[in-house]
């Protein structure tokens, strides 16, 4: 189990997401987990708060970014590993309420997947798109 911390600060905002997890390997698909690519899972059903040690309870928002930052390293990930299928479970999450962004754990949870499964992280910037007023994440390398 890792704990990787996404931190970036720029001359608008800071953004910080703490992502704690494990990687679990097993032969078959699971039973319970969100499908992320061919041999690659995503589990958030017991999440906690990284600070607090409470139960925290993610919104929909919240899964969608992790899905979509382990979406981009899935290849990496399945390269990485041999096994059947790697399930991503989600142990904790650091979220302080000031700095965060629910953007910031897509680069958070592929960036513990690099630490994880030993490749080159690739560095993300989130920006305010001006014509939607939501933030997106821009991956970079």
């Amino acid at each position: 189990m890792h704990n990787y911390r996404f931190k970036r600060q720029t001359s608008r905002i800071g953004v910080f997401a703490g992502v704690t997890a494990d990687a679990l390997r097993q032969t078959t698909p699971p039973v319970r987990a969100d499908h992320i690519s061919d041999r690659v899972w995503l589990d958030t059903s017991r999440v906690s708060d990284g600070f607090r040690g409470t139960s925290l309870q993610l919104s929909r928002n919240e899964v969608g970014w992790l899905r979509t930052g382990l979406r981009h390293v899935a290849d990496d990930i399945t390269r990485a590993e041999a096994t059947g299928h790697i399930i991503v479970v989600i142990h904790a999450l650091e979220i302080v309420e000031v700095d965060y962004l629910e953007a910031a754990l897509a680069p958070a949870i592929a960036g513990w997947a690099a630490l994880e499964f030993g490749f080159t992280n690739r560095p993300a910037e989130i920006r305010l798109d001006g014509q939607t007023n939501e933030y997106v994440v821009c991956w970079t390398g």
